[in-house]
């Protein structure tokens, strides 16, 4: 796995990632290194070259995406995210079959139960959203192209930076200003909504007035990316959307859920609650 600081969650309910091998950028990492591990099989990013320098070493390669090809409706996302996942588990056998199975049929189950309550919500109804906070930074958000735009549109949101029709993207204060938000999410990889709250600079926009800067969870890994966990991003957000649709939504139970039927490993009301509030294992 690259070198990225694994989450305490992860850690808790998979300590076995504690004798996994990190390896350094840039992307993969390096042969030679590949070699003396004696890997069998490299995951890798679409970079130009990146699988080249393996296959010329003998060693196998996969990759499960590409960037030129991007969903344009929500029915192509929902099959390319599902794509995904059942390309990993044919890849390292049966058990992950069975278990890339189960997680579609969640995905499915759960993104049609949403969408049955949030497709009947008429556009100016839907709250205006700002998302930013990658890699901590405010001002660095995602666009069209991007696992969060389909998020906030099931769960009846508006993203604003879907204006900008790529996936990673970089925004400036005068957009902020002009957006005035109604919400504000802010990234996984951020530590706390301090960076928004206390910031003068911010201070004068709708969602900061109204308590409405929210810190999207870090579970195994932060919810805000493409990990298996964004289907439980998709059901917090539409609480925090649309709270009187989704009251009967139990997000502690459906975590409950998720963690034990998924990735197998059970959890806690506590540990469902600290998960929320961006809070470690105790």
């Amino acid at each position: 796995m690259l070198s990225m600081k694994p989450s305490p969650w992860m850690l808790k309910l998979f300590p076995e990632v504690k004798n996994s091998q990190a390896i350094e950028g840039p992307f993969t990492g390096n042969v030679e290194r590949m070699l003396n591990l004696k890997v069998d099989l490299v995951l890798y990013s679409p970079y130009p070259g990146e699988a080249e320098k393996y296959r010329a070493a003998g060693i196998r390669t996969a990759c499960g995406f590409s960037p030129k090809k991007r969903p344009r409706t929500l029915e192509e996302y929902s099959a390319n995210f599902r794509r995904q996942v059942v390309f990993i588990g044919d890849i390292l056998g049966p058990e992950a079959q069975q278990r890339a199975k189960r997680y579609c049929a969640y995905f499915d189950n759960t993104v049609n139960r949403i969408l049955a309550r949030t497709s009947k919500i008429k556009p100016g109804a839907r709250p205006h959203v700002y998302y930013g906070g990658r890699g901590g930074a405010p001002l660095l958000s995602q666009g069209r192209a991007s696992v969060m735009y389909w998020n906030t549109l099931v769960a009846g949101g508006n993203f604003l930076p879907a204006s900008m029709d790529n996936n990673f993207t970089e925004v400036n204060m005068e957009q902020i200003y002009a957006w005035d938000p109604d919400i504000i999410l802010l990234s996984g990889w951020c530590q706390s909504t301090g960076i928004i709250r206390n910031n003068p600079a911010w201070s004068s926009l709708r969602a900061v007035r109204n308590g409405k800067v929210c810190l999207i969870p870090e579970g195994v890994f932060t919810w805000d990316h493409a990990s298996c966990e964004s289907v439980l991003l998709m059901i917090y957000m539409a609480k925090i959307f649309h709270p009187e649709l989704f009251k009967d939504w139990d997000m502690i139970e459906e975590m409950k859920k998720f963690y034990g039927e998924i990735y197998g490993r059970k959890i806690t009301d506590r540990d469902a609650e600290r998960i929320l509030k961006h809070l470690g294992p105790v």
